[in-house]
């Protein structure tokens, strides 16, 4: 049986560690400095789609990812899955001419592609689907996506964790890897933070914005270009919206009941480490979405900041997945990528099959690990 550490308990290596050890052919240890789905995967705005992935292999590999939430939600047991995807699509709509010609260039790419992808006049959005959504005007177009979803990136991670403990994996969390040892030209075992030494035939590098540290371990150069997200979470009353919405002003989800989650692109490109500028921008934040949702604008002001929280999106250089065996370094694997909501599920599935079978399936081929150098 082969003894497989993974490095990183967020969404990525919490799936790779469940295909591992559901598989029944490997030990399994899940190592990490923290606890399950407490980094980045808690701190991601968790949209699951492949509406803006380019180029057409990208596309590819998220539509897949996508299905893959469907499918693991029907494997696992109970109401396990039901719990952690929440169906109901995506609104999209744009007030600046350019910025709508360009989200019109998008939809029409992915419909080309085979990808659920249309347009409603906000009238309709707000007599069947979001009523409390503002829109410019009532014909304002409206791109929906139908099959996106938003998951619970956290609770998806800690049931894949539990379900891996069930089948035999063992936990080390709390602690770092200090080291990783190499003997006969291939992974031997992991030191840990406290001293612990655990014996591995193979090691799988998924932590995350931490993996170029990871990777340095063993001297190999995985070159990341992290990119900082700011993430408000609002306990408000009732259900503001439905399903994800993305408007000029803020983008929002819901995040379980009497909760809302706010993020904007346009807001990350102001963060600043000082907690004070950070804690501004939240304000402007809450602010914006009182824009999108202007009926609830007493609701809003009276809403509690449940988290205000940035998040570090770990992301190779070329801004693509880095996914797969490293072949200079036998037994070593690496499980790095953006979208890590959408992707984990199925890199999890695809790079267990690689491991235990050699198997390499054609989604992620065009990712591989070789086109970063080991360093000298």
């Amino acid at each position: 049986m082969l003894r497989i550490a993974v490095i990183g308990a967020g969404i990525v290596g919490a799936s790779v560690a469940f295909r591992l050890a559901r598989s029944g052919e490997a030990r399994v240890w899940i190592v990490d400095k923290a606890l399950p789905g407490s980094g980045t995967t808690s701190a991601s705005f968790a949209w699951a789609n492949a509406s803006e992935k380019t180029p057409r292999d990208y596309f590819e590999l998220n539509r897949a990812g996508l299905e893959e939430h469907f499918r693991l939600r029907d494997e696992l047991p109970g109401e396990a899955g039901a719990l952690w995807l929440h169906p109901g699509g995506n609104l999209e709509w744009s007030e600046d001419e350019a910025a709508l010609e360009g989200l019109e260039r998008r939809v029409e790419r992915l419909r080309s592609w085979g990808y659920a992808a249309g347009w409603r006049r906000a009238s309709w959005v707000n007599e069947v689907l979001e009523p409390n959504v503002a829109f410019p005007s009532p014909n304002t177009p409206v791109a929906f996506s139908p099959e996106e979803a938003w998951v619970d990136a956290p609770r998806l991670v800690n049931t894949l964790v539990e379900l891996a403990r069930r089948e035999g994996a063992e936990t080390r969390f709390g602690t770092a890897v200090e080291e990783i040892e190499a003997g006969d030209g291939r992974v031997a075992a992991l030191r840990l933070q406290h001293g612990e030494r655990l014996p591995v035939d193979a090691v799988v590098n998924a932590a995350g914005p931490e993996a170029d540290r990871v990777a340095a371990l063993l001297g190999r150069r995985l070159p990341l270009k992290p990119s900082k997200g700011l993430l408000l979470r609002l306990a408000v009353e009732g259900t503001p919206i439905g399903r994800l919405v993305h408007s000029p002003h803020a983008n929002l989800r819901p995040d379980g009941p009497g909760r809302v989650l706010v993020h904007h692109g346009s807001v990350d490109q102001k963060l600043e480490s000082d907690a004070e500028a950070r804690n501004q921008l939240g304000r402007e934040l809450l602010g914006r979405a009182r824009r999108v949702i202007p009926a609830l604008a007493p609701a809003l002001a009276d809403a509690e900041v449940e988290d205000l929280r940035v998040g570090i999106r770990p992301m190779p250089e070329d801004g693509l997945p880095c996914v797969g065996a490293v072949a200079e370094i036998p037994g070593y694997y690496e499980a790095v990528t953006h979208s890590g909501v959408t992707l984990g599920p199925l890199l999890g599935r695809l790079l267990a099959r690689e491991i235990l079978a050699g198997e390499v399936d054609a989604l992620i081929s065009p990712f591989r690990t070789d086109r970063f150098a080991r360093a000298r």
